[in-house]
């Protein structure tokens, strides 16, 4: 790809580094989620998926009390080594995902929730997108978000030295090229597009807020999951890269 290698967007020129807090992320499905956040390389990071075999998506209400069973289970010396537990799950239509986010928060786990799926925060690494409901594609809360993406790889590939593949909307899983052209500079405005993706979800979801809206299609909240991670830095003129 031409575009700064992803093994240098974690460098930290000067400064002593304090230990990271520990976080572990109980994620729905298989792929999206685990391999985006496997993809981060975050050591202070560990990332559980919880499914349930043969029943695809099941409601966001089961999934906040499944992985509450799969904290509870664990050894306490085991809980003792994590500083922040988080979900990570989307609305996918699903009618109880307000009912969700509420009784995971009342649970004290943070939650990186997105209406409707995982790829708007995707999207928004691309798009300045203002938040509005994104129409669906036959019956796929996900597709329409997907072709963005895909339209704007096409776009990107006609002037690439090293094409970037499609995103899969079959596996959907976040593959190396594409993880790396979302942690690139976009070449007009100079800026991280992880930067950009941060800053506006953030609008968005902080909108939604003022006007009793926080769980309305479309936002994410995953920026503040990297926040807290560590993957996004707040400096006095604004939010930053992480750089080791």
């Amino acid at each position: 790809m031409n575009h700064r290698d992803r093994k240098d967007n974690y460098k930290r020129t000067h400064g002593k580094v304090k230990p990271p807090r520990q976080f572990i992320l109980y994620v729905e499905g298989r792929n999206t989620e685990k391999s985006y956040f496997d993809l981060l390389k975050k050591a202070n990071c560990k990332v559980i998926p919880v499914t349930k075999r043969g029943q695809g998506i099941w409601n966001c209400v089961d999934f906040v009390n499944d992985s509450d069973k799969a904290w509870k289970s664990l050894p306490k010396e085991e809980k003792e080594k994590y500083d922040k537990r988080w979900l990570v799950f989307d609305a996918d239509g699903r009618e109880d995902f307000d009912a969700g986010i509420k009784l995971a928060r009342k649970k004290k786990f943070g939650v990186a929730f997105s209406n409707m799926c995982i790829e708007y925060w995707f999207l928004l690494h691309f798009y300045n997108h203002d938040g509005s409901a994104i129409p669906l594609i036959g019956d796929s809360h996900s597709a329409a978000q997907i072709k963005k993406i895909n339209d704007f790889i096409k776009k990107y590939n006609k002037k690439a030295k090293s094409p970037v593949a499609d995103y899969d909307s079959g596996n959907k899983k976040v593959e190396e090229d594409f993880f790396d052209l979302m942690m690139a500079d976009d070449p007009v405005s100079k800026k991280t597009r992880i930067v950009s993706a941060f800053e506006r979800a953030k609008i968005i979801h902080e909108n939604k807020i003022a006007i009793g809206a926080e769980f309305h299609e479309s936002v994410t909240t995953i920026y503040e999951l990297l926040l807290e991670l560590g993957v996004i830095e707040k400096k006095k003129d604004g939010y930053v890269l992480f750089r080791k």
